[in-house]
């Protein structure tokens, strides 16, 4: 009887837990993809041995798996989990480590309708994404962790992030609000500074607010204005045997404008400006300080689907994307023989979202660059299409000991760092290289898609002949289930 009523009473209390289910939608999908990837680390030699990624071929695996739920009224609940392993590394185990374990990638509540009948809020794990990706698109794609390092992490699935999202929809005007928590850390400072490193106070918060207008114009015209801020904790830095050293916080403030619209039939142009204001902190002779930042981005373009032979789809692109360098950026301000100017001038790639899947995305951050594509695709069979993309690259400051050049590499076997003097660069020069890239999707069905992406990466005038000469190159296959 004892056991009953325990049981009883466990009832009652974890009910109200449970929320009336009107609706559940479960849908996914597995992707296997083949890589063969060569000389990523552009031919650089070291001590007789050659940097980063030389040859690499593999089979990765990347299942997903989403639950969609409609509750109560306006109340709705999604949940997805990923898989990203490597063939031959522990498929199929969930356990920790990289490789294995299943993520929960997606766990957020929708309320629409939320106190007020234009509010939707969005609470929990989710993507956030705000025009083309440039300043926020789904999270950083050049990460040093997570189940694919050690293999092609510039190919993971997971772009979620922890935050709040709240969108006010006046239609023609919307405005969204977020707040990301991009870092958090819980150490405790207990005992003696020995192998203690980032309190608590090292933690990393992102705010926003986003306007979209539609015109409602016969040309569909979309006018965007932004503004975001990333504010990072001031901290306490423990050296192993040492005592505190505290540091400064960043302070990082974007506001930025977009525009879309479609000027005659079959043309949309696009074009968008950022800044960066606020304070970087800086490493000098052991001590920091706080530089201003003062950097640009700009990034325009166009798609046109042209009026000719329409039955095979054919259409041309043009892009041109800058973001802005700094000369010092390894040279700040203090009593040293070299000064900056006192102004950090480097963009800051934040959380953009371009270029996947291409060999530049994988060798470099999105900083301190010049960008110019161009592109065309069209359809030569039914549920066959085929698209080429030329990309060339060049620096927006000149290669010097003072702004040196960080490569990554997408199995994450470095980064290759050119630091001073910067080795394999010629500071003469700012032509980072050229890329062609071919992609071909086949739609086998609805729910199943072939795909093929072939890509060359040849190295430019700032690298020296004699020590960066190769071409980058990968062929990437995929399969891709949906159900």
């Amino acid at each position: 009887m004892k056991k009953l009523l325990v049981v009883a009473i466990a009832v009652l209390i974890a009910s109200p837990a449970f929320a009336a289910v009107q609706n559940v939608k479960v849908s996914g999908d597995i992707q296997t993809t083949f890589l063969d990837r060569s000389d990523f680390g552009l031919g650089y030699v070291s001590s007789g041995t050659p940097q980063g990624l030389t040859s690499q071929v593999g089979v990765a695996e990347q299942t997903r798996v989403r639950i969609d739920a409609d509750l109560t009224d306006n109340v709705s609940a999604t949940v997805r989990l990923i898989n990203e392993t490597a063939w031959g590394i522990g498929a199929g185990e969930i356990e920790d480590g990289a490789g294995k374990s299943v993520d929960l990638d997606l766990a957020y509540v929708t309320l629409r309708e939320f106190l007020y009948s234009p509010l939707t809020l969005t609470i929990g794990r989710q993507d956030f994404y705000f025009g083309n990706g440039l300043i926020i698109g789904g999270g950083p794609l050049n990460v040093t962790s997570g189940h694919f390092s050690g293999l092609a992490n510039d190919l993971s699935e997971i772009t979620s992030q922890d935050g709040v999202k709240a969108v006010l929809d006046y239609k023609p005007l919307t405005l969204t609000m977020i707040y990301i928590k991009n870092e958090e850390s819980f150490h405790s400072l207990v005992g003696t500074y020995t192998s203690v490193s980032n309190n608590s106070e090292e933690n990393s918060d992102v705010y926003g607010i986003n306007a979209n207008y539609q015109l409602g114009d016969a040309y569909n015209t979309v006018l965007e204005a932004y503004l975001f801020s990333e504010i990072n904790g001031s901290g306490l830095n423990y050296a192993e045997g040492t005592g505190p050293n505290t540091t400064k916080g960043d302070k990082l403030f974007v506001p930025g404008l977009r525009a879309s619209t479609n000027p005659i039939k079959g043309l949309n142009v696009q074009g968008e400006l950022a800044w960066q204001l606020g304070d970087q902190v800086v490493d000098v002779s052991s001590k920091q300080e706080a530089e201003h930042v003062e950097a640009m981005a700009a990034q325009f373009m166009a798609t046109y689907t042209l009026p000719v032979m329409e039955k095979y789809k054919p259409t041309v692109d043009a892009s041109y994307t800058y973001v802005s360098g700094d000369k010092n950026g390894g040279a700040n301000y203090d009593s040293d023989a070299v000064k900056s100017a006192k102004i950090y001038r480097a963009w800051n790639p934040m959380f953009e979202g371009q270029g996947g899947g291409t060999i530049y995305n994988s060798l470099f951050n999105l900083t301190d660059m010049n960008i110019v594509a161009l592109g065309a695709s069209f359809s030569p069979l039914q549920d066959v299409t085929a698209a080429f993309k030329w990309s060339d690259l060049w620096t927006a400051e000149r290669l010097t000991p003072t702004n040196s050049l960080t490569i990554l590499q997408p199995d994450y076997v470095g980064p290759l760092g050119y630091l001073t003097p910067p080795v394999g660069l010629d500071d003469k020069k700012r032509g980072l290289g050229n890329e062609s890239d071919v992609n071909i999707n086949y739609a086998y069905t609805e729910d199943v898609s072939f795909g093929l992406s072939l890509g060359w990466f040849v190295p430019g005038n700032a690298f020296k002949p004699a020590d960066m000469t190769k071409t980058a190159s990968q062929a990437i296959a995929d399969v891709r289930v949906a159900f």
